[in-house]
């Protein structure tokens, strides 16, 4: 089945990848602003495992929002033993639900939640429903997520076609993501610069927006998949994209829908081994 909803990634210009810090204002505002141009009067709910973010919200993100134009909004905190089921009307009168925080506490908290299932339903059959992950917190709204050492864990399964990357920076990062793609190769790795945004619609059309590059690893041709922990691997076939503002690909095929990208052969792969 085709999603209703939409998927809204974020990864603001702040080279730490925390939510709060940096120029997160700039990226945020204007991105919102635009993609959220006719969703300003409709239900807005920021779940977070950020301590006091709660408070924070009147000053950032509340702020930010209303900037956009938005003025329907509320603040649900995500702690470890919350029972997040009490939020689950609020959860269900919401067109637009923000993650902010981590990745790893969002999926431990929501897993196997009434609330995650909502969630689900929501994103499937209400056409006007957006799902939002701002930095790190956007990598768990797929079904795999790739941590600092290249160890994959389940996601929250929002979309199953691509691992998320918003700590993507070249170098180790950039292995420990394109491990990943080659180990599961049913999906394709989306390594996030600063200051970009990605709307994923109909589940696997992806645009591109902002203001630096995304990296897109598809391994869906390479043969050699079972990587050995702490081994070498030549591989073949391993296909790249650099995607810029303005740029479409279709997440299921691995192909460009738009071709106003720079190709990228990955050549330092391909002609090298991944430690």
């Amino acid at each position: 089945m085709t999603p209703k909803g939409r998927i809204i990634i974020i990864r603001s210009t702040d080279t730490s990848g925390e939510a709060l810090h940096g120029s997160v204002s700039d990226q945020f505002s204007s991105e919102i602003s635009r993609l959220l141009s006719e969703q300003k009067n409709d239900r807005i709910e920021i779940m977070t495992t950020i301590r006091n973010l709660r408070h924070r919200c009147n000053d950032r993100y509340f702020k930010l929002l209303k900037e956009a134009g938005c003025n329907n909004m509320g603040c649900i905190a995500i702690g470890k033993k919350q029972d997040l089921n009490k939020y689950f009307l609020r959860i269900s009168q919401a067109a637009v639900v923000i993650f902010v925080g981590h990745a790893s506490q969002i999926c431990k908290a929501l897993r196997g939640s009434a609330i995650l299932e909502l969630l689900n339903k929501k994103y499937q059959y209400e056409d006007n429903f957006t799902l939002v992950g701002i930095n790190t917190a956007a990598m768990c709204i797929s079904g795999l997520i790739v941590d600092d050492t290249g160890v994959t864990s389940a996601g929250l399964g929002f979309i199953n076609n691509c691992i998320i990357d918003t700590k993507f920076m070249h170098g180790e990062r950039s292995k420990n993501l394109v491990k990943a793609v080659i180990s599961h190769n049913q999906y394709v790795g989306l390594g996030l610069k600063s200051g970009m945004a990605v709307l994923i619609e109909k589940g696997y059309k992806a645009s591109c927006i902002g203001s630096g590059s995304v990296m897109v690893v598809n391994a869906k041709n390479v043969e050699n998949r079972f990587l050995k922990k702490d081994a070498s691997v030549y591989v073949k076939n391993l296909k790249g994209h650099i995607l810029t503002p303005g740029s479409f690909f279709n997440l299921f095929s691995g192909n460009l829908i738009k071709k106003d990208v720079l190709e990228y052969s990955l050549n330092f792969i391909n002609r090298n081994t991944i430690q």
